[in-house]
């Protein structure tokens, strides 16, 4: 396959799996509820760093 038929094949997958994405009607996780989660991780992990 030539550079430029994979490019095109790439480009045509990609197209059609954010197509889905943008479809797709499943609630997600919002940008606010990632974020708490993270930070949730970092307070537990700093919570067990012994003090120095």
């Amino acid at each position: 396959m030539s550079v430029a038929a994979e490019a095109n094949a790439y480009d045509a997958w990609f197209r059609m799996k954010v197509k889905a994405a943008l479809e797709d009607a499943r609630s997600g996780t919002s940008q606010v509820q990632v974020m708490q989660a993270a930070q949730a991780l970092i307070d537990a992990k700093r919570q067990l760093e012994p003090k120095s």
